[in-house]
C-alpha cells in the first residue's frame, strides 16, 4: 500500500512560465526549492507534530527519517520515514493490567490517545521495563521451536505508521506552504544575480 501525498503551489500557472523561461536554470531551481522544502518540513513541523504527541526525542525521529533530495531523474524530493518498530522506551509509555499478575500491556502515546505496543511489562517486577514477547512456534507433527534469545525492549509502532496517523490536510498545507517560500526565495535569488 503506497500513501503518497503530493503538494500543490498556490500561483501555480506564473510559476512553471517564470521556470520555463529560464530553461535548465528553471529546472534546478525547482528541484532545489524541493529538496529545500523537504528538509525543512522534516527538521520542523514533523518533528514538532510527531514530539508533541508521542514523547518521541528530536533525535530518534531524525534517525527514523531520511529525505531523498531532487535529482534530475527523480524531479521532486521525498521524506521517507522507516517501517521498522521503535524501541517502547523511546515514547512515553504506561502499562495497563491484565488479568495475569505478571503480565501488563504496554501503552505509548499516540496521536489523539494510547496504541498497543509488541510486548509486556512485569508489574510485579523491580525495573518495570517493557520487554519484548518470545516467539514459540509448533509444527503439525507437535515438534516445537522456542526461539531463545535474550529478552528485548518491546517495539512500538514504526515511524512509518505514525506519519501516517497525522491529518493529512495539516500535513498537506504545511509543506504546501513551505515549498512556496522556498520556491519564492529561490527565485528572488536567481533574479537578483
Amino acid at each position: 500500500m503506497s500513501n503518497n501525498r503530493s503538494v500543490t503551489v498556490t500561483g501555480l500557472d506564473e510559476t512553471i512560465k517564470m521556470l520555463d523561461e529560464l530553461g535548465k536554470k528553471g529546472d534546478q531551481v525547482a528541484r532545489d526549492a524541493s529538496s529545500r522544502a523537504a528538509t525543512l518540513m522534516r527538521q520542523g513541523y514533523l518533528v514538532q507534530a510527531m514530539t508533541s504527541a508521542t514523547g518521541l526525542s528530536r533525535r530518534t525521529i531524525m534517525r527514523y527519517s531520511y529525505v531523498k533530495r531532487a535529482t534530475p531523474k527523480y524531479e521532486s524530493a521525498r521524506i521517507n520515514f522507516s517501517g521498522s518498530g521503535i524501541p517502547a522506551t523511546e515514547y512515553k509509555y504506561s502499562l495497563k493490567r491484565t488479568s495475569v499478575a505478571t503480565r501488563a500491556q504496554v501503552l505509548v502515546e499516540w496521536l489523539g490517545g494510547q496504541k498497543l505496543a509488541a510486548g509486556f511489562i512485569n508489574p510485579l517486577g523491580k525495573a518495570k521495563h517493557p520487554l519484548m514477547t518470545r516467539s514459540q512456534k509448533t509444527t503439525r507433527n507437535g515438534k516445537s521451536y522456542t526461539y531463545r534469545k535474550p529478552l528485548q525492549t518491546a517495539l512500538a509502532p514504526s515511524l512509518a505508521t505514525l506519519y501516517l496517523s497525522l491529518p493529512e490536510g495539516e500535513v498537506d498545507n504545511e509543506a504546501s506552504e513551505i515549498l512556496s517560500r522556498e520556491l519564492v526565495t529561490l527565485l528572488d535569488e536567481l533574479l537578483d544575480e
